[in-house]
């Protein structure tokens, strides 16, 4: 149990410090072309490269295994977690449940974005 939270822990500090890096590296890039970065190309790219990873990661590391536990769930989960949201709806669709893949890919995306919306909106009292 201990060594299993210890490959999580450490892969998700790895993960999240490469996360940061990766952030504060593109925004460097851009500020020096002079442009002012509106789109956020830096946690697309860190999103679109946490998914490869960790697709490629699965058809390696054995479910539970340490490298598992540390490269996917604990580095995968710290850089980002649209990797892991990316596999579980591969899989649905892989296993052809596409209508419940369908269902969870768009409840999540107006789900989450609306939730951030809402906690950026509500008032707290001091």
């Amino acid at each position: 149990m201990w060594s299993n939270l210890l490959w999580v822990g450490l892969g998700g500090f790895a993960g999240s410090v490469l996360r940061y890096g990766v952030g504060v590296g593109i925004a460097a890039l851009v500020s020096l072309r002079g442009g002012g970065m509106r789109f956020p190309v830096a946690t697309l790219a860190v999103n679109v490269a946490g998914s490869l990873l960790i697709g490629m990661l699965l058809r390696y590391a054995e479910q539970g295994s340490a490298q598992h536990l540390l490269g996917v769930v604990g580095f995968c989960g710290g850089f980002t977690t649209f990797s892991a949201f990316s596999l579980e709806s591969v899989r649905l669709l892989r296993d052809g449940h596409t209508s419940t893949a369908l269902l969870y890919i768009v409840a999540s995306l107006v789900l989450c974005i609306g939730a951030a919306f809402l906690g950026m909106t509500i008032k707290t009292t001091r």
